[in-house]
C-alpha cells in the first residue's frame, strides 16, 4: 500500500468529477443523497464560516480518484453549486455568515464573496494506491467507526464494475422499485440489490441457500458475461408476470423473505407451460402470504438464509400452490420441443 496526501481546491473537484477522474462509484461506496437538505446546508454553513471538516479519502487507479470517504460532502458541495437547493437551517438561532443571514438563498444568490469563498476551499485528499481489495474493505470499516461491512457490501465490491451494474439495472426493474415492500432506508443499504442476488442464485441453482458462503460462489460465476443474458430473460419474464399479478403499490405481503421463493414458482409455472392468469395467482399469493402454514413461519424466523430454510420455505409454497390449482410444477422440465401449454380452465377440469 502506497499513501499520500494532496490537495485540491472545490473548483478543481467539480472539473475532475465533470471530466471523469473523480468518481464516487467505488461499488464499495455507500449510495449517495443520504444526506438531507438541513445537513447539506449546515455543511455548506461550515465551509463558508471556516469550521474544520475532515479529510477526504481515495483510492487511485490509472489517474482516476475513487472516493472511499467523503461522497456526501461532495456530492452536497457540488449540488449546491449546481443551485439545487437553498441553505435551510433548524438551529435558534440562525447561522450566518459574517453576520449575513445566508438562510434561503442559492448559491447564485450568494454574496460574490462567499461563492468564491466555497469554490476556492481546499479540501486535503488522503489518498492511497497499490492497494488490494481486503484492505479497501479493511480501510472503509476503519473510517466507518469500525462498522463492519454487512455481506451485500462485501458482495458488491466482488462482482466488479460490469457484474454490478447488471445487478443494478435488475434492481431498477418496475415490479421491484414499484411492488416489493423495502423502505428507502433498506434499499440505500443495497438491500433491493442482495434480494436480486438472491433471486439469480436461486434461478442458477435451485437447491442453494442464501448464506455468505453460498452467495460468494454465485457471485464468482456472475461475473461470466455470457451467463447474465440467461438470467436477464428469466428474471424479466417472472417481473412483468407479477408486476401484473400484483396490481398495488408496495405490497405490504411482499416482504423480502418472500420474493425469491415467488419468483422460482413463476419460474417453474412458465417453464411448464402452466397458463394461470396473472391475477388468479395474485390472489392466490396474497392469500398464502398473509395466513401462510406455520412450517412455513418456521423457514423465516430465525436463519432465513440457511440452506434447510430456504428449501423448506420454497417447498412449502410450491406444495400450496400445486394443490390449489391442481398441477405439478416441481417435476423435471420438458424439452422445449415436448412442452404443452396447460391453461387454467384445463387445470380446473383435471380437479373435476
Amino acid at each position: 500500500m502506497k499513501a499520500s496526501k494532496v490537495k485540491h481546491k472545490v473548483s478543481q473537484l467539480q472539473r475532475m468529477y465533470k471530466g471523469k477522474k473523480l468518481s464516487f462509484d467505488l461499488a464499495i461506496q455507500r449510495k449517495g443523497n443520504i444526506w438531507d437538505v438541513k445537513r447539506q446546508s449546515m455543511f455548506i454553513h461550515s465551509v463558508l464560516a471556516g469550521y474544520p471538516i475532515p479529510n477526504l479519502f481515495a483510492t487511485k487507479d490509472e489517474n482516476v480518484f475513487y472516493l472511499l470517504d467523503g461522497k456526501q460532502r461532495l456530492s452536497s458541495i457540488f449540488a449546491y453549486l449546481n443551485d439545487e437547493f437553498a441553505l435551510s437551517f433548524t438551529q435558534t438561532p440562525k447561522p450566518n455568515v459574517n453576520d449575513i443571514d445566508v438562510e434561503g438563498l442559492t448559491f447564485k444568490q450568494l454574496p460574490k464573496e462567499f461563492q468564491q469563498r466555497i469554490q476556492e476551499y481546499q479540501f486535503e485528499i488522503d489518498v492511497v494506491e497499490e492497494i488490494t481489495q481486503s484492505e479497501i474493505e479493511d480501510i472503509f470499516c476503519r473510517l466507518n467507526n469500525g462498522v463492519p461491512l454487512r455481506p451485500i457490501e462485501t458482495t458488491r465490491a466482488m462482482l466488479g464494475k460490469s457484474a454490478l451494474e447488471f445487478v443494478e439495472s435488475l434492481a431498477k426493474v418496475p415490479f421491484f422499485t414499484d411492488k416489493v415492500n423495502l423502505s428507502k432506508a433498506a434499499r440505500n443499504h443495497f438491500v433491493d440489490q442482495e434480494l436480486v442476488l438472491q433471486i439469480l442464485a436461486l434461478l442458477n441453482d435451485p437447491l442453494t441457500g442464501f448464506s455468505k458462503k453460498e452467495m460468494k460462489e454465485f457471485v464468482e460465476k456472475l461475473r461470466d458475461d455470457h451467463q447474465r443474458d440467461r438470467f436477464k430473460s428469466q428474471f424479466n419474464n417472472v417481473c412483468f408476470y407479477l408486476n401484473e399479478a400484483f396490481p398495488s403499490e408496495k405490497e405490504k405481503l411482499l416482504r423480502k423473505v418472500h420474493i425469491p421463493m415467488l419468483f422460482k414458482l413463476t419460474l417453474d409455472m412458465q417453464h411448464r407451460g402452466i397458463e394461470i392468469p396473472a391475477e388468479m395467482f395474485g390472489e392466490w399469493a396474497r392469500g398464502f402470504l398473509n395466513a401462510p402454514p406455520e412450517a412455513y413461519v418456521e423457514a423465516y424466523s430465525s436463519g432465513s438464509a440457511k440452506k434447510e430454510n430456504v428449501q423448506k420455505r420454497l417447498r412449502i409454497m410450491t406444495e400450496e400452490f400445486e394443490k390449489h390449482f391442481n398441477v405439478k410444477v416441481r417435476d423435471e422440465v420438458p424439452n422445449a420441443g415436448d412442452e404443452v401449454a396447460v391453461s387454467v380452465e384445463t387445470v380446473q377440469e383435471q380437479g373435476e
